[in-house]
């Protein structure tokens, strides 16, 4: 077994099924890590041309992510 998979076996709740007993280890396995989360400090644009405008000005890159549907592929 790699180390990494280790790790993660080492953190994984005594029960595979969640109940009021094991609630907390659950709810800590489960929350994502702060690494994780790295994602949320990046200064985002939610309006198209102004990142246009403010990536050409910096000289920078843009990801321009889009999508049809539903997120989860609920449709």
């Amino acid at each position: 077994m790699t180390p990494a998979l280790l790790l993660i076996a080492l953190q994984v709740p005594s029960s595979l099924t969640p109940d009021a007993g094991n609630y907390r280890q659950w709810s800590e396995f489960i929350r994502p890590s702060q690494q994780e989360c790295a994602y949320t400090e990046i200064g985002w644009r939610d309006k198209f041309w102004p990142a246009v405008e403010e990536a050409k000005r910096l000289g920078r890159p843009i990801l321009l992510w889009t999508m049809n549907g539903h997120p989860l592929g609920c449709t």
